[in-house]
């Protein structure tokens, strides 16, 4: 073999070696690469994919410093995002050419650095001076960022480095790219879920306000009507004339139904406060669906309506539940039906099969179009807003009808069509047993007025005086005092006997709580009956808990006061017997 052969061969050998060296370089190159998708890819942060950018960098390229600038798109200058010389975090960078050149696209080495003028200022920061620098950019929708590595040896970065931190730059690009996006969800997430929160709060809050303002307007509503349905009783027991009477009839019907919208705005403001608990005992079920049928049942025959009851329950059944919400739920369901049937029939159906009690109230009124009827469960809305001004009500019925319902276990069910009528069906489930016999239980006692003593501590005169009227008129004598503090005073001094105190709450001076919390200290037997324009059941309770032997809302009607009257006095008087027996 020739020397020219030889010399060939020699060099082919040489190029062999450089080839299989830069081959190993490049697939060990790779292999960080993909090392560093995956560090990368679990980054939470931009701050974090340059610290994972710097671990792998260091394995191939030698620096001295690294340093990531970053801005805003709508920022000039550049501050330190990530160095490893806490020296350079509070150093403002200026755009220049040379930033704009990496960041669309290039990668730059910088072999004697130190002329530069971003470089020299740095260098009056540092020691040793930096000389070289190897740049490349990140360019992304909402920011720019410049990645230095930086040398203290003049030519310390080849072609070869630069190669190899272009080829890290598509990665970087996606990486910052998917992280922004991130970061801009979550801060446009955080601050959505910020403004929800407030929106909610002052949601809350004006709710809040709304429902005591509707409970605080019942307490002032329910004051006047106190006097006016007061006066209507007394008037009713003293005029004779049957025009008179007409007219005190309709004056006591337009009363009652402003005393029902005043109820029915009350529970709703209840409902929506979660305070709507229900009061279940055992009942006679049949009888208290009579009961609740009877009021309509006189309304239809008066409208020319015919009014059918279908009911097969057993007599002997007694059922655990809420009485009277059974008979607001019948009283709003069959007023509805008469209410909106100018002809034909109402027909109501109650059976119980096994342990669920199945209502179902059926008429010939002017029904109700089928995109209409999901409305009707909502508070304040009618399925038309002629149907308010031709039949009047607030909307509030089948609302209130449905949460009671719900609350009992049950459901409720409507089918209409318009000009054909309506059918409502409800199911509720019950706890259901053989009646007790009634034999066994004591007679009511009735008590005869005969000149009893009634106090009446009432700050409002004109509640005074209906109630004074009512109750002389009805035989009792009567003491109006004007506070809590009066009728405490007067039960400790008073050598005449009281028989029943009739107690407002809500007084100056004293309120009704405090003075019977006073007065039981030193007389447990009076009865005390509260009178309120609150209709809550946490008032009634507080009302009990304090020494309080029943409970009365205004406005005070006759028929009902003589009632629970009589049935405290009779209370008072069987537990004398039982005592001497």
């Amino acid at each position: 073999m020739s020397n020219r052969d030889q010399e060939q061969l020699r060099e082919a050998l040489f190029e062999l070696n450089r080839s299989r060296e830069r081959e190993a370089m490049l697939l060990k190159e790779n292999a960080a690469i993909l090392d560093a998708i995956s560090s990368i890819t679990g980054s939470t942060n931009k701050e974090q994919i340059f610290r994972e950018l710097r671990k792998v960098l260091s394995l191939y390229i030698d620096f001295d410093e690294f340093l990531v600038l970053s801005k805003p798109k709508a920022k000039t200058s550049y501050s330190c995002l990530l160095t490893t010389n806490p020296k350079l975090n509070s150093i403002q960078w200026q755009h220049g050419p040379k930033f704009s050149r990496v960041l669309e696209g290039e990668t730059i080495v910088l072999f004697d650095a130190a002329r530069i003028d971003e470089i020299k200022t740095l260098n009056l920061c540092i020691k040793p001076e930096l000389r070289s620098a190897l740049l490349v950019g990140i360019c992304s929708e909402l920011s720019d960022s410049v990645i230095l590595l930086l040398g203290n040896k003049v030519g310390q970065f080849s072609t070869n480095t630069k190669d190899t931190l272009t080829r890290f730059r598509p990665l970087l690009e996606r990486a910052v790219f998917d992280i922004e996006h991130k970061e801009q969800l979550t801060r446009l997430v955080q601050q959505r879920t910020v403004e929800l929160e407030q929106a909610k709060k002052k949601a809350i809050e004006a709710n809040e306000a709304k429902s005591k303002f509707l409970a605080m307007m019942s307490h002032e509503f329910r004051t006047p009507l106190n006097s006016v349905l007061g006066y209507i009783d007394v008037l009713s027991n003293q005029l004779n004339c049957d025009d008179s009477q007409q007219i005190l009839s309709q004056m006591t019907t337009s009363a009652e139904m402003l005393l029902a919208l005043i109820g029915d705005i009350l529970e709703i403001t209840q409902i929506e406060r979660g305070n709507f608990p229900l009061n279940r005992r055992w009942i006679d079920i049949s009888k208290a669906i009579n009961n609740s049928l009877a009021y309509h049942q006189s309304l239809a025959h008066s409208k020319g309506l015919n009014f059918w009851c279908d009911m097969t329950i057993e007599e002997e059944l007694d059922v655990f539940m809420d009485s009277s919400r059974l008979s607001q739920v019948i009283f709003n369901l069959v007023g509805n039906s008469v209410k909106f049937t100018e002809q034909g029939c109402v027909d109501v159906q109650a059976s119980l099969e096994g342990n669920i009690l199945n209502i179902k109230i059926k008429d010939t009124g002017i029904g109700i179009a089928q995109r209409n009827i999901e409305k009707l469960f909502t508070p304040f809305v009618q399925a038309d807003s002629s149907i308010t001004r031709k039949f009047g009500g607030s909307g509030l019925g089948l609302s209130i009808t449905k949460h009671i319902v719900e609350q009992m276990g049950g459901h409720i069910e409507l089918h209409s069509e318009v000009s054909q009528g309506t059918t409502v069906t409800v199911k509720i489930p019950l706890q259901v047993r053989q009646s007790i016999s009634k034999t066994s239980i004591r007679p009511h006692q009735h008590v005869i007025a005969n000149g009893k003593h009634v106090l009446v501590v009432e700050d409002t005169k004109t509640n005074q005086v209906v109630a004074k009227l009512i109750l002389e008129n009805n035989g009792f004598k009567v003491t109006t005092l004007d506070n809590g503090k009066l009728a405490v005073d007067y039960m400790r001094k008073t050598s005449e006997k009281v028989d029943v105190i009739l107690m407002d709450l809500s007084m100056p001076v004293m309120d009704g709580i405090t003075a019977t919390k006073k007065i039981r200290a030193f007389n447990q037997h009076t009865p005390i009956i509260a009178l309120t324009a609150h209709a809550g059941k946490s008032d009634r309770n507080e009302c009990l808990t304090c020494g309080m032997d029943e409970f009365v809302c205004k406005p005070i009607r006759q028929k009902e006061i003589l009632a629970i009257i009589d049935d405290v006095l009779s209370t008072k008087l069987q537990s004398v017997d039982c005592v001497e027996s």
